[in-house]
């Protein structure tokens, strides 16, 4: 992958390949691959200068208070993975089977059923907010004395939940961009909305307005510039695919819903898995032992991060692929992308092993100084994540999600326990260790068993992705699984 990366020009970047062969389907995917993953590092640099930028201004003309509480509501866009109910993730799958079968009407279908959704979903969330607004505590909630930061709580965290709720429908853009293998256009989109919001902040801090108006400037430019990418997408690159009432379908509501709903489990059963160690150190070794195990984790989550953005557009190229039943280039993409997971991670974690003290100093100073034991834990853990990245995206992509749902929860359950019973007995460590032997036993064991047989009916091109029947083709292997 890496040398057809590197044998990729900029001529060939910027050039639509032939998409009548299959060779030229195989660049067409390589160039949009690689695309998305360009634009995907440019678009978490400019999040990661925005934040570094906010920070220290909103510190300085906000105050410690006022700080807290900009940081308290903005930190809840996490929850944006879950806002959805996992149906943004079922139209990816939908909007990458129709585009492998040529075939606009379901396309429309899916998205206008798809948008409509969620657009029901944000409006009454935001009728909701009207009718509680007056009765929330706001300043009990976020724990508030200065009087300013009192009186701008409820205003502000107001503001922040509509934005929040406007990105729910204008979320289908995402997918359909995703799903087409056309991510660099949102990435470019997202990238554009950070800088907008950026420019925003300092405009705020200008004219000395209050918290309101920064949440509304730093959280409102996202939804902007998702409007103007919507614009582009519905008004000028695919008119064909805006959604209409009238191409609202039951039978891809229930599609959609059906695999939505999987992924929504995913989505908390990995959240459960894999966001809760902090919160156990906190209860079991105490608030302080938090920041011992924090700051090594930020370290080793670098590899896994970078890693995502070269694997997680492989997901809509399997589909199509799949769908298309060009099962040779998807099978071929799944071993090199796990070969180059393996040749990152173990390496690259190696060398935090026995640089990672060293590193931790120089960044944060001597307070800071993590055990060996979990030095070679959270390198462990990293490594499973290279190789979970590329095995996630073929899974997704080629829609075997009802095993993965299972097996989801089961770790999720397990890591908790796992991790409070180790932790209990061997410190903060315990935590990933905790969450190395959940994944191993209920994730990487039952999908290797699977994968020789996924594997050879994709290689045999049969259709994996939105079977009639609503579930993935490989029904034999779906009702093992139930």
């Amino acid at each position: 992958m890496l040398s057809r990366a590197r044998a990729i020009s900029i001529k060939d970047l910027l050039t639509a390949a032939d998409k009548s062969t299959r060779s030229g389907r195989s660049r067409e995917r390589h160039r949009r691959i690689t695309l998305t993953a360009v634009s995907s590092g440019a678009a978490r640099a400019t999040s990661l200068l925005a934040m570094l930028v906010c920070v220290r201004l909103i510190v300085n003309h906000f105050g410690a208070e006022r700080y807290a509480l900009w940081a308290t509501i903005t930190s809840t866009v996490t929850l944006l993975v879950f806002a959805d109910f996992g149906i943004g993730n079922g139209l990816l799958n939908a909007i990458s089977e129709s585009d492998g079968k040529n075939d606009r009407e379901a396309a429309i279908s899916y998205v206008s059923t798809g948008f409509f959704v969620l657009l029901a979903v944000a409006l009454f969330a935001a009728f909701s907010l009207w009718f509680s607004y007056p009765f929330v505590p706001w300043a009990r909630i976020f724990n508030l004395t200065s009087p300013v930061a009192i009186q701008e709580a409820g205003p502000a965290a107001a503001i922040f939940i509509l934005c929040f709720l406007a990105q729910l429908p204008l979320g289908v853009v995402q997918r359909i961009q995703s799903g087409l293998q056309e991510g660099f256009f949102f990435q470019m989109w997202s990238a554009a909305g950070n800088l907008l919001g950026l420019l925003g902040l300092l405009a705020v801090i200008r004219f000395q307005a209050g918290l309101p108006f920064l949440v509304l400037a730093v959280a409102g430019a996202p939804v902007l510039s998702g409007l103007l990418n919507a614009a582009t997408v519905f008004g000028v690159q695919r008119p064909w695919l805006r959604p209409r009432l009238d191409h609202i379908s039951c039978a891809a509501a229930r599609r959609i819903l059906h695999f939505g709903f999987l992924f929504f489990i995913m989505q908390i059963a990995g959240a459960v898995g894999y966001q809760t160690d902090n919160l156990i150190i906190a209860q079991v070794c105490g608030a302080t032992a938090v920041t011992q195990y924090a700051v090594p984790f930020r370290l080793f989550a670098i590899i896994p991060a970078v890693l995502s953005m070269v694997f997680v557009p492989l997901w809509p190229a399997y589909a199509e692929a799949s769908a298309r039943g060009d099962g040779e280039w998807v099978k071929a993409t799944f071993r090199r992308s796990m070969l180059l997971g393996l040749a990152i991670a173990i390496p690259a974690n190696l060398l935090l092993i026995a640089l990672g003290r060293s590193i931790i100093l120089l960044w944060v100073g001597p307070q800071i100084v993590p055990s060996f034991l979990l030095l070679v834990g959270l390198a462990t853990w990293a490594v499973l994540v290279g190789i979970s990245g590329p095995l996630a995206a073929f899974l997704n992509g080629i829609g075997f999600i009802r095993v993965q749902a299972i097996c989801g929860v089961l770790m999720a359950m397990s890591n908790l326990a796992l991790s409070i019973y180790l932790t209990r007995h061997i410190g903060i460590s315990g935590v990933i260790y905790g969450s190395i032997a959940s994944q191993i036993v209920f994730m990487f064991i039952p999908y290797f068993w699977y994968l020789p047989r996924l594997l050879s009916e994709v290689g045999s091109g049969v259709q994996t992705v939105f079977a009639d029947s609503q579930r993935p083709s490989f029904m034999g292997i779906a009702r093992d699984a139930d």
